[in-house]
């Protein structure tokens, strides 16, 4: 049976049980429930599982796992510790497919680690042999968009979309969730916050992604593996396929001891790390605001051919720095071809300005907008330049308007990737927050047409980088199968 297979029943229950729920608003038994039906689960398929309790949120409950009248594919534990084993053995005699395991306090536990480590022992023990599988414990669960599945914490996104996430930790998930639609417009298909990972860890949901049709990017946070070399090939064959983007937790020696008390992972070297990666094609990032600047690099705009930009915008000082910036984070910025410079030249007055890359535009462009668009379209046609970069400020009334339809146009038009950076609007007023909030509206109306946008030069220079640098490592991986294939001459 395929990874696919395996897991689907995971990702796309049929049936769903939680054991705990409950109609006290207050605990998370209570709050899967609600979570999942918001989601629009059938609730003729949904099991509140609980003895002391006739119904749930309007629900028929059943004292135990095997009392539910069909078979169960994903039971949720939101239940104290103490009763785990048991209700494990439950799942195990009817035969579910999944205990997914809210439940922390084991081998992550700062007081007695020993004893939690000797409980996850014990519950693998439980499922040996047997068709039942767990997620966590000390995990958040599951989120899909199709399977109808959720969080505890109402996460019901009106949007599908192709990336999909796995993550140890579930408070990452949760954020990401949040701020990766807020402020990036990026969407999920699926998500799993697999906590301790004794059953089930990073490696098994990177292997389902990889065959999974609906994830077109894959994210993954990790502290630690079980099984080095598995991983490892996983993610190399993962990463010929699709974009692995990796947040590795715990990669300073503070940072590899405080895993041990969140998911009581050991993190191993940093430079091992670095290695895996890098030898796998996978992209690392560091935070997860990185995490969602490259994520949004790949489904907004084709691969630039190479690491050559050209940098438009207004400011002198704005255009030095951004060159350094760009520079910084492992892009080029490159003079551009005389007969491109010579056409720019008569664009652009000689006045206070920059044309040899990057484009300084002073205030002349501030006081005609249009002329980004004649810049856009020569600097397009520069076959020294790979992608297109735009810092401006989000400006205000008429002209941010006037901006955005400029720029709308334009980019319709362009054969070369376009990257807007957008900053707050400036000018001879007091900075307040009701200005922040308008910026942000923006933000937001560039980010519905389809722009990819950021909020400095390195951050959307770093993004780029590392999307070129895997299509380059593809390209390299292409080139040495097909040299593989071709036979030697006899000498």
């Amino acid at each position: 049976m395929s990874k696919l297979e395996k897991l689907n029943p995971l990702f796309y229950p049929k049936t769903v049980a939680v054991v705990g729920a409950t109609d006290n608003p207050s605990k998370h038994g209570n709050w899967y429930m609600r979570s999942i039906i918001n989601r629009g689960f059938p609730k003729e398929h949904l099991y509140p599982i609980n003895p002391n309790e006739g119904k749930v949120l309007e629900i028929k409950t059943y004292p135990r796992v095997q009392d539910v009248p069909e078979p169960l594919d994903h039971v949720i534990f939101a239940i104290p510790k103490k009763i785990i084993k048991q209700i494990l053995k439950d799942c195990v005699e009817a035969k579910a497919k999944f205990a997914v395991i809210f439940t922390s306090g084991f081998s992550e536990s700062d007081l007695d680690p020993e004893e939690g480590k000797k409980l996850e022992k014990e519950l693998l023990e439980i499922i040996s042999g047997s068709n039942t599988q767990i997620v966590g414990p000390n995990g958040m669960g599951v989120y899909s968009f199709e399977g109808r599945l959720s969080f505890p914490y109402l996460y019901n996104p009106p949007v599908n979309g192709s990336v999909s996430f796995a993550s140890q930790s579930g408070g990452h998930v949760v954020a990401l969730a949040t701020i990766a639609d807020f402020w990036f417009n990026i969407h999920f298909n699926k998500m799993v916050s697999f906590g301790n990972g004794i059953n089930l860890e990073a490696t098994d949901y990177l292997e389902y992604y990889i065959e999974d049709p609906k994830t077109k990017i894959i994210n993954l946070y990790v502290e630690g593996v079980r099984n080095g070399p598995r991983f490892f090939q996983a993610l190399k064959e993962a990463c010929r396929f699709k974009p692995v983007i990796v947040w590795k937790g715990g990669w300073t020696s503070a940072g590899s001891r405080a895993t041990l008390s969140h998911t009581g992972s050991l993190a191993g070297s940093n430079r091992i790390w670095q290695t895996v990666f890098k030898q796998a094609g996978a992209i690392q990032v560091h935070d997860m605001e990185e995490l969602c600047d490259v994520t949004m690099a790949f489904l907004r705009i084709n691969p630039p051919k190479g690491f050559n930009a050209a940098i438009l915008g207004g400011g002198g000082g704005q255009s030095v720095v951004s060159t350094d910036e760009c520079e910084s984070a492992g892009l080029k910025v490159p003079a551009f071809s005389p007969e491109i410079k010579e056409k720019l030249s008569g664009i652009v007055p000689d006045i206070g300005t920059g044309i040899a890359n990057p484009i300084d535009a002073s205030y002349f462009v501030y006081n005609d907008l249009s002329m980004y668009s004649k810049l856009l379209e020569l600097v397009d046609k520069d076959p020294k330049i790979d992608i297109i970069m735009l810092h401006h400020e989000s400006m205000w009334g008429a002209a941010k308007e006037l901006l955005f339809e400029t720029l709308k146009k334009s980019k319709e038009q362009l054969e070369k990737p376009f990257v807007m950076v957008l900053y707050p609007s400036v000018g001879p007023r007091e900075y307040t927050p009701e200005m922040e909030a308008e910026h942000l509206k923006v933000l937001k109306q560039y980010l519905k047409e389809g722009f990819l946008v950021y909020p400095s030069v390195y951050r959307a220079s770093n993004a780029i980088y590392k999307m070129v640098q895997y299509h380059k490592f593809l390209e390299c991986h292409e080139i040495l199968e097909k040299a593989s294939e071709i036979p030697l001459k006899a000498a």
